[in-house]
C-alpha cells in the first residue's frame, strides 16, 4: 500500500511523464515543491517497491506496476477535478491542484465513496 507521500510522488512522475517521456528528479522536486534530496530519498523507496526504474544520474521511468498505481490515482483526480470545477464552482487551477491533494491524502475507501458521489451528482444533473 502506498503512503500519502508515495502517492504524491508517483502522481507527479506520472503526469510529468505522460506521452511516454522520462522524467528528471529535478522536475519532480520542482512540481512538488520539495528538495532534490527528498526526491532522491523517495525515488529510492519507489524503486525498492517496484514502481519506478531509475539508474544513477538517469531519468525516472514508471514500471508497469507504477503505471497501474498511478492510473488508480489519475482517473479519480480527473473525476474530482471536474466535480470541483463544474458542480462546486472551484476555479480550474485550484480544482486541479485540490483534486490531486484529495486523491493522495484520503483513504482508498473515502476516495471510492467520494468519486461515486461525484459521478452520481454529475449524472443527476444531465
Amino acid at each position: 500500500m502506498l503512503t500519502k507521500s508515495q502517492k504524491r510522488y508517483l502522481f507527479a512522475i506520472y503526469r510529468l511523464g505522460q506521452n511516454g517521456r522520462s522524467v528528471k528528479s529535478t522536475e519532480v522536486a520542482s512540481v512538488l515543491g520539495v528538495t532534490k534530496a527528498s526526491t532522491v530519498k523517495m525515488t529510492q523507496k519507489l524503486i525498492d517497491e517496484g514502481y519506478i526504474i531509475k539508474e544513477p544520474y538517469r531519468e525516472i521511468t514508471l514500471t508497469s506496476e507504477g503505471i497501474k498505481a498511478a492510473n488508480e490515482l489519475y482517473t479519480p483526480s480527473i473525476i474530482l477535478q471536474d466535480f470541483l470545477e463544474n458542480r462546486v464552482g472551484v476555479e480550474r487551477k485550484n480544482a486541479e491542484s485540490d483534486s490531486v491533494a484529495i486523491v493522495s491524502q484520503i483513504s482508498d475507501d473515502a476516495l471510492d465513496k467520494l468519486v461515486s458521489f461525484a459521478l452520481q451528482s454529475t449524472a443527476t444533473v444531465k
